[in-house]
C-alpha cells in the first residue's frame, strides 16, 4: 500500500481578526518552510560537533594510520569486516606509544577508541559499528582494559592540574603596568582579564569568536552599573541550570582599576563596525586619539598566550597558563556563590556599606606567618626569670582583650541593626541572609566558649607557678644548712687525716733511730772482737 504525503509548504491560513476597536483585519500569511540549499545542510551536519571533538578524531585517525604503515598492514575500512580488524585493533591496543616510545595517560588511550569509533560510523563510512561493546571486538577490549590497568600500575593516570592564581599574584598582577588602562595594550589586557576573572570564559576559540555586543551594561535599583553576557559560550561540562544563572561584572565607585569603566572606555575606543571584542592596538596612537585600535582582531594563538606574557611583563613569581585564569574564576565563585546570590539580586547598599567598612586588604607574606609562628614557639621553660613573674600584667591584658571582644560584640550587633529590613525580598534572598546570621551566631557562641577556656587556663597557670614558687622557696631555705654541715665534717676530717698521717711518721721516725743506735752498738762489738783476736796470736807464741 503507497502512502502519499503532501510535502508542499503550507502558510498560516489568513483568518479573521477582531481589534480592540472592534474592525477586523487579515494576518499576513507567514511562510513555515525556509529556502535551505544543501550547501547550509552540509554545514550544518558538519558542525554537529565541537571543534574539540573534530580534531580528537583526527588525531586517532592519524595514530592508527601511522601504526598501520609502520606494522605494513592496509585496511579498507569500507569493505573491511570485523573478524578482520578484530585482531588488528588488538595488537594495537598493546602496542601503541608516544612519540617519546612511552605509555599514554588514560584519557588520551580512551580518546584513542573513541576517535577510531567516530570514524568509523561517521561519513563517508557510515559502519554500524560499536567498538566498545560489540561481541566481536572483545579481544580486542580485554587488551585495552589490561593496557588502562598497567597504566594505572605506572602512575601515568595521575592529571597535573593547573593552579589557581595566588593572591599575591593577583595583587600584582591588578597594579602592574601589563594592566594599565591608560595606553591601548595595557587597556586591552586588562579588559581581558577582567573579563575572564569575572566570566570565566574557556577556550581560545570562545574569545576569539567573542563581539563587542556580547555584553550589555544594565543598572540595578541603586543606580550601579553591571555588565552581563547576552550570549552564553557553548560549555560542554556546563549543565543546563548553571547556563541559566547569569554571571555579572559590577563596577567598583572610586576604584581607578574598575572593570565596568575599562570596557566601557575600550568599546569607546574600537571602531564601530568590529566584527570582534579584541582587536589589535594601533603601532603607532596618542592619547588624545578616538580610536586606539584597528579593524584587524587578535589571532587565536595570541589569545591563547595572553596571560602568560602578561605574567612576564608584570613579574609573577609563577607563568600561569589561561586555564589558570579560568578555575581562579570558578574558584572564586564557588567560594562566594550564597553572597553573589544576595548582591545579584537587591541588597547592593549592604555590599557598599561593606566595602566601605572594610580596611584595605593586606597581601599574604610568608614572613608574617613566620612571625606568628616564632611568637608561638616561645616558651617560659627556656629561661629561669619565668619563675618571678608576675600575673597582674596578663589579668590587665585579658581585660583589654575582654573589652576588645565587648566592643566587636557591640559592632556586630550595630551592622544587625543596621541591615534593612527583608521585607520584599525573595525567598531565597531571605534564606540566605538567615543563614549567614544563624552562622554569624554559631561563630559568636565559639568566640565566647573559647574566651571561658582562656580563662580556666589563666587560672590554672596562676595555681601552678604559685605551686612551682613555693616549691623553689622551700629548697632555696634547705639548701644552705645542708651546705654548711657536710662542710664541717669534712673539716673534722682533714685534720683526723693529718694528725694520723703525722703521727706515723713519728713512730716510723723512732724506730729508724733506735735500729740505728742497735746497728751501731753491734759494729762495735764486732770491731772490739777482731783486735782481740790478733793481739793474742803472738801472746800463745
Amino acid at each position: 500500500m503507497n502512502t502519499m504525503f503532501d510535502l508542499k509548504c503550507e502558510s498560516s491560513s489568513g483568518e479573521e481578526e477582531e481589534t480592540e476597536g472592534g474592525e477586523s483585519s487579515l494576518t499576513a500569511q507567514i511562510a513555515r518552510c525556509a529556502n535551505v540549499s544543501s550547501a547550509d545542510l552540509d554545514e550544518l551536519e558538519h558542525n554537529r560537533n565541537e571543534s574539540s571533538t573534530v580534531k580528537q578524531t583526527v588525531w586517532a585517525v592519524n595514530c592508527f594510520k601511522a601504526w598501520l604503515r609502520e606494522k605494513q598492514l592496509t585496511i579498507d575500512f569500507k569493505t573491511v569486516e570485523k573478524s578482520e580488524i578484530n585482531p588488528v585493533l588488538r595488537e594495537f591496543y598493546g602496542s601503541i606509544r608516544t612519540s617519546k616510545g612511552e605509555l599514554y595517560g588514560i584519557s588520551s588511550y580512551v580518546g584513542l577508541r573513541a576517535g577510531l569509533n567516530r570514524f568509523i560510523n561517521e561519513p563517508p563510512l557510515n559502519r554500524v559499528w560499536n567498538l566498545m561493546q560489540d561481541t566481536e571486538f572483545r579481544a580486542a577490549n580485554n587488551v585495552f582494559k589490561g593496557v588502562v590497568k598497567q597504566i594505572r600500575r605506572s602512575g601515568r593516570n595521575i592529571t597535573a592540574h593547573y593552579p589557581p592564581i595566588s593572591p599575591e599574584d593577583q595583587h600584582l598582577l591588578k597594579h602592574s603596568p601589563a594592566l594599565d588602562p591608560g595606553n591601548p595594550k595595557g587597556l586591552l589586557n586588562k579588559v581581558w582579564y577582567d573579563i575572564q576573572l569575572h566570566f570565566g570564559l574557556r577556550g581560545k576559540e570562545g574569545n576569539r569568536h567573542l563581539q563587542p555586543d556580547a555584553f550589555a551594561l544594565n543598572r540595578d535599583q541603586n543606580g550601579f552599573k553591571y555588565f552581563t553576557m547576552t550570549l552564553h559560550e557553548d560549555t560542554k561540562n556546563m549543565p543546563e541550570k548553571d547556563k541559566k544563572n547569569r554571571r555579572a561584572m559590577y563596577e567598583e565607585p572610586g576604584n581607578p582599576l574598575c572593570p565596568v569603566a575599562s570596557l566601557e572606555k575600550y568599546l569607546s575606543k574600537i571602531p564601530a563596525d568590529a566584527k570582534a571584542l579584541y582587536l589589535q592596538p594601533k603601532r603607532t596612537y596618542v592619547i588624545a586619539d578616538e580610536m586606539w585600535y584597528t579593524p584587524l582582531p587578535m589571532g587565536v594563538n595570541y589569545l591563547s598566550q595572553m596571560l602568560p606574557k602578561i605574567c612576564k611583563e608584570a613579574g609573577t613569581r609563577t607563568i600561569y597558563t589561561n586555564h589558570s585564569l579560568r578555575l581562579t574564576a570558578i574558584q572564586r565563585l564557588t567560594e562566594s556563590r550564597e553572597i553573589m546570590a544576595v548582591c545579584v539580586s537587591v541588597p547592593v547598599e549592604i555590599n557598599t556599606q561593606w566595602q566601605q567598612q572594610q580596611p584595605e586588604s593586606t597581601p599574604y607574606s610568608p614572613s608574617s606567618e613566620l612571625d606568628s609562628s616564632s611568637a608561638r614557639q616561645e616558651s617560659p621553660v627556656s629561661s629561669h626569670s619565668w619563675v618571678k613573674q608576675e600575673p597582674e600584667p596578663e589579668a590587665i591584658q585579658w581585660e583589654n582583650k575582654n573589652s576588645d571582644a565587648a566592643t566587636d560584640a557591640e559592632k556586630d550587633k550595630n551592622l544587625n541593626t543596621s541591615i534593612p529590613s527583608m521585607e520584599g525580598l525573595p525567598s531565597s534572598v531571605m534564606l540566605t541572609i538567615t543563614k549567614l546570621q544563624c552562622l554569624l551566631e554559631s561563630k559568636q557562641e565559639r568566640i565566647e566558649a573559647l574566651e571561658r577556656q582562656v580563662q580556666d587556663l589563666q587560672e590554672d597557670r596562676r595555681f601552678l607557678r604559685s605551686q612551682i614558687e613555693n616549691l623553689t622557696g622551700a629548697r632555696l631555705v634547705s639548701v644552705p644548712e645542708a651546705s654548711t654541715s657536710v662542710f664541717s665534717q669534712s673539716r673534722s676530717r682533714k685534720r683526723r687525716r693529718k694528725s694520723s698521717s703525722s703521727s706515723y711518721i713519728e713512730d716510723e721516725s723512732i724506730t729508724d733511730e733506735s735500729s740505728s743506735e742497735e746497728s751501731s752498738s753491734v759494729r762495735k762489738k764486732r770491731r772490739h772482737k777482731k783486735k782481740g783476736k790478733r793481739g793474742c796470736v803472738p801472746h800463745c807464741d
